[in-house]
């Protein structure tokens, strides 16, 4: 878990402080995790398509970024 884990953690426990729940709440957190164990799997275009995951090829064109001095 990364700093959005904890700030999702923090906020639960201001709005607790504040008295949004009760004890007949149900508070559910979602940990994002940012992905950096993944760069070669899920976030890798060719490993997703040898692995079936897409359903057709990228139609994608590759962009070239202009930067402006």
């Amino acid at each position: 878990m990364g700093y959005t884990s904890g700030a999702a953690m923090q906020a639960v426990k201001l709005l607790n402080e504040e008295g949004r729940f009760d004890e007949n709440s149900k508070v559910v957190v979602i940990f994002p995790d940012h992905g950096s164990r993944y760069m070669s799997k899920i976030y890798n275009d060719q490993w997703m398509q040898d692995q079936g995951f897409f359903d057709s090829k990228s139609t994608a064109t590759e962009q070239h970024i202009e930067y402006i001095k």
